[in-house]
């Protein structure tokens, strides 16, 4: 799994990249601002806000129907979620603002927009470096039936694995979601595997939530966290039928997010099976 860890924080790959790119962006403008013009400098924080605004409007926008009925998540930006269409309007339009402003300094924006893209890509490509890890041989516990379920050896069927624990507040919260997109998504196989504890911590988490789901898997020494090297927890990862890892998410997920790796995976199981 992609991902950086300061500290107590942990990032998946694609925010870390991002975060830094916008550090760096935020960084070069204030040095602009202080030898060339200050007005560089408020053009960097409106260019920063209106894009991060703009590219979070977007895909609120592009997941309408599913907002409409729980508006205040789209304040839940922990949750992912971002246009890269809506962030480059967003930032565009404080750049017309400039421009129309103060014309004369306008090109020097290229400076800090060039070094946040560079550090961006470069991030990127190698925190994304190495070979995903294929779905482990290993045999794990199926908690409602007491049968054994190996990643490897399930039927060619894409799948959703999700790293939970119940101590985890982002499990938490996520779980009831999760367990209503699993019944929604019979083509794709929805697999909890609880990380580090016992048979009667999770009976008691279920009966204390009413949250009902199929297939728990029982990973006491969070052997899964380790072959695919998640950092924290909640991790979600997207399998493909064949067992090789197509996306992975580190922290709780939003709704959209799943319901569009889901359809991904679903288009590539029939790719498999044609």
């Amino acid at each position: 799994m992609n991902a950086i860890a300061i500290g107590p924080f942990a990032f998946s790959a694609d925010r870390f990249s991002v975060i830094a790119g916008l550090i760096v962006f935020m960084v070069v403008g204030s040095l602009l601002a202080a030898r060339v013009d200050n007005r560089l400098g408020t053009w960097t924080t409106a260019a920063a806000l209106f894009g991060v605004v703009g590219a979070r409007a977007g895909h609120v926008l592009m997941h309408a129907e599913s907002f409409l009925r729980e508006p205040l998540r789209a304040l839940a930006i922990w949750q992912g979620g971002f246009s890269p269409t809506g962030g480059l309007v967003g930032v565009l339009l404080a750049t017309l603002v400039l421009w129309r402003n103060a014309p004369r300094i306008a090109p020097w924006t290229i400076v800090p927009l060039a070094g946040g893209l560079f550090v961006w890509i470069v991030v990127t490509t190698l925190i994304d470096g190495g070979v995903a890890p294929r779905a482990p041989e290993t045999s794990y516990t199926v908690l409602s039936t007491d049968e054994t379920l190996a990643l490897a050896d399930r039927k060619g069927r894409p799948a959703v694995l999700n790293l939970w624990a119940s101590w985890c507040p982002p499990c938490r919260r996520e779980m009831p979601m999760m367990a209503e997109m699993a019944g929604s998504n019979p083509q794709v196989d929805f697999l909890f595997a609880n990380q580090g504890e016992s048979r009667e911590v999770i009976a008691a988490y279920l009966r204390q939530t009413g949250v009902d789901l199929e297939t728990i898997l029982l990973d006491p020494f969070s052997d899964l966290s380790r072959h695919y090297a998640a950092i924290g927890l909640p991790a979600t990862l997207f399998i493909n039928p064949d067992g090789t890892l197509a996306a992975t998410h580190l922290g709780e997920i939003s709704r959209e997010t799943i319901a569009e790796r889901v359809t991904t995976l679903s288009s590539e199981d029939r790719k498999h099976t044609e």
